[in-house]
């Protein structure tokens, strides 16, 4: 064979091969995509609603977003986002860069989400390796609430949160919000006897029941990272888990 036809043939290949292992952009509604996003491995993240907003889902879409909107490859989203009709009603997006994903804090769904956009992005490899973290880390959140004398023990919770405790060993007695509970949920809830009444800090609707059982400990958790120093799904698991545990 002609040397410069198999150079060719060969620059040919690594060019492709190239293309092939280029990064796609991707724009994630907000930090708790966001961070799916990276879990799978997708280094180039954008996300709109800032870490700081402490109520992420009620973003609304700027003029500065479009751009990034209409460059991304893929557009990541959970359905819960004032932005997401707002983007599907005023840009003309193909529905082929919309990926709806699930956001919570249990295992299986984790994992099941992470490596789902995983494989659109050519990154499973990095979901694996995110998914054993997961494994060892929900193992050792159990094993410290056990340690802690919590397991099985009962708490109020709230609706955000009602899965994530259940992850780690809690026993939810009664769950509340997403807002204010009524006084017929009030008189069920005063029944209950709990050692923590678990709040959501980015929806924070816990306020009647903590005035009625002032002898329980109310702590809040988070469900997107940003504050208290959190940046990742392990970062928000980690923080969750030590406003439970002693000092």
């Amino acid at each position: 064979m002609n040397f410069r036809l198999v150079i060719f043939l060969l620059l040919l290949a690594t060019s492709g091969s190239l293309a092939a292992q280029k990064p796609i952009n991707v724009v994630a509604t907000n930090s708790w995509t966001a961070a799916y996003a990276r879990a799978a491995g997708v280094s180039s993240v954008d996300q709109l609603a800032p870490s700081s907003m402490i109520h992420p889902s009620e973003y609304e879409l700027q003029i500065s977003d479009i751009k990034k909107l209409k460059e991304a490859d893929y557009i990541i989203y959970s359905g819960y986002e004032v932005v997401v009709p707002q983007i599907q009603k005023s840009l003309k997006i193909d529905e082929r860069k919309l990926i709806k994903i699930e956001t919570g804090y249990t295992e299986e769904l984790m994992i099941r989400e992470i490596e789902r956009i995983a494989r659109i992005a050519g990154n499973i490899q990095v979901a694996q390796q995110s998914a054993t973290q997961l494994r060892v880390l929900y193992a050792k959140a159990q094993l410290e609430i056990e340690n802690a004398g919590l397991k099985g023990k009962p708490v109020i919770v709230h609706f955000f949160h009602e899965a994530f405790a259940r992850e780690i060993g809690l026993k939810p007695v009664a769950v509340f919000g997403p807002s204010y509970p009524e006084l017929h949920e009030l008189a069920a809830i005063s029944e209950k006897e709990a050692i923590f009444i678990i709040d959501n800090i980015h929806n924070q609707v816990a306020q009647p029941i903590s005035a009625m059982k002032k002898n329980v400990k109310v702590v809040s958790f988070l469900n997107f990272p940003g504050t208290h120093n959190t940046q990742t799904l392990e970062d928000v698991i980690l923080y969750n888990l030590s406003q439970l545990l002693p000092d």
